[in-house]
């Protein structure tokens, strides 16, 4: 069985968790920061923090701290570069929430916030591990001019992860890859940690940055994403654009690599 939950952000105003669910035959499970499946020996949270693993001062926020402690052992971040341990970014994780409250009131073009996620493999079986990020569908010829989303390269230049939905190098974007529960319709850049991620262990580069709204954004570009339904309007005049996040992880036994994991997966969604 396999559950699908969705973390949703926000570039305008906070939002809620949405849940959407399916089957597999496989041990699956999929996680957001305030809901926990557990589905057969497979078990992950997936976490947002404010804290890049080595220092998020990219994302413009100059209220944010910079890491102290020299990297030592870790597999994908080299030796002495100063990075947040696991334990810092996961007491971080812990007031996202609130961050995201306060930070993401009245966004205006140009400003960003902190957007680290992170995956914790907290089963007792070793699991391949993937992160899919969701943005609105451009609804006039791009929406990458109105949502600025920093992706962390390093995340995939140390090897522990692949861009593209199928494992293949950056530009891969799934168009219309996810239609929410209004219809509106997303497209998605997965990124797929090439070896399975041990259990108890924690993925060791974030894959995002940051994300804000673009600084050439006009009152006309937000007036014409409203009336496309990239911008949802609630009833106090708050405008929400929603940036998805989700988490999926499978057993690694049986497979020989990531690859055919997710071939597998997918095939049973």
């Amino acid at each position: 069985m396999k559950k699908k939950v969705t973390a949703l952000c926000l570039c305008v105003a906070l939002l809620a968790v949405a849940v959407v669910g399916a089957s597999l035959a496989y041990f699956t499970d999929t996680k957001s920061a305030t809901n926990t499946f557990t589905v057969g020996n497979v078990k992950i949270d997936l976490i947002e923090s404010r804290f890049h693993r080595t220092g998020s001062d990219g994302s413009g926020d100059t209220s944010l701290p910079d890491p102290t402690t020299k990297a030592s052992g870790m597999e994908y971040v080299p030796d002495n570069w100063t990075i947040f341990t696991n334990d810092e970014i996961k007491a971080d994780a812990a007031n996202y929430s609130a961050y995201i409250g306060e930070r993401g009131k009245n966004m205006v073009p140009g400003r960003n916030f902190a957007k680290c996620p992170y995956v914790v493999n907290t089963g007792a079986n070793d699991a391949y591990v993937r992160i899919r990020v969701m943005a609105p569908h451009d609804y006039e010829g791009s929406y990458r001019g109105f949502i600025n989303a920093m992706f962390c390269s390093s995340a995939t230049s140390s090897g522990e992860f692949q861009h593209g939905a199928n494992g293949v190098n950056w530009p891969v974007i799934e168009e219309n890859g996810y239609t929410d529960e209004n219809g509106l319709k997303y497209d998605v850049l997965t990124f797929t940690r090439i070896e399975p991620l041990k259990a108890g262990a924690m993925t060791e580069w974030n894959v995002i940055n940051y994300v804000g709204i673009g600084a050439n954004v006009t009152s006309a570009d937000i007036q014409t994403a409203v009336e496309k339904g990239f911008i949802k309007v609630s009833e106090d005049g708050t405008m929400t654009v929603n940036v998805l996040v989700q988490a999926d992880a499978i057993q690694a036994e049986g497979f020989d690599n990531a690859a055919e994991a997710w071939a597998a997966f997918d095939a049973q969604a």
